[in-house]
């Protein structure tokens, strides 16, 4: 392989490199803007990579929810990816165990999204910054979908 060949594909291993890493960023973009310095709009290389494998505000947590139509959750997390759910009030006793998907939004803002064992899907905003949540949970009711939009504040408990 002569000098010039060799320059030529380490230049193209690199630009594989980088498309990659474009790639993997593209997945978090929020994430990425959210350390960006004001005056820019654009994040450091090194900003993004941390904002990237820091833990969000909820993982190893416990959370008391109280949503506006007086319904009551705990919402223990184990890391960031899983989440133990409990009903505290408003509903049947129920509860289990969910694989959470996740996303910073913004700074101290989540979005989360699972599904539970019974089909329910849940998508929720916590708000760090203010204690407050949003949720969106669907589910089959009498063949049916059904459809509740739910507002209310959190606490954590541990």
């Amino acid at each position: 392989m002569n000098r010039t060949h060799r320059r030529i594909t380490l230049g193209l291993g690199i630009g594989a490199a980088a498309a990659l890493s474009t790639a993997l960023l593209a997945l978090t973009p929020v994430a990425a803007q959210a350390d960006a310095p004001a005056d820019t709009g654009r994040a450091p290389a090194h900003a993004a990579a941390a904002r990237t494998a820091a833990e969000p505000d909820f993982a190893d947590k416990t959370l008391r929810i109280s949503y506006d139509n007086g319904y009551k959750f705990e919402l223990r997390f184990e890391g960031a990816d899983t989440a133990h759910w409990k009903v505290l009030a408003g509903q049947d006793p129920a509860e289990g165990t969910v694989k959470v998907r996740h996303r910073e939004e913004s700074p101290g803002v989540h979005r989360l999204k699972w599904t539970e064992a019974d089909g329910t899907t849940v998508e929720q905003v916590q708000n760090w910054n203010t204690d407050t949540v949003t949720a969106v949970i669907e589910f089959e009711q009498d063949g049916a979908k059904q459809r509740l939009d739910l507002k209310g504040t959190f606490d954590v408990v541990c």
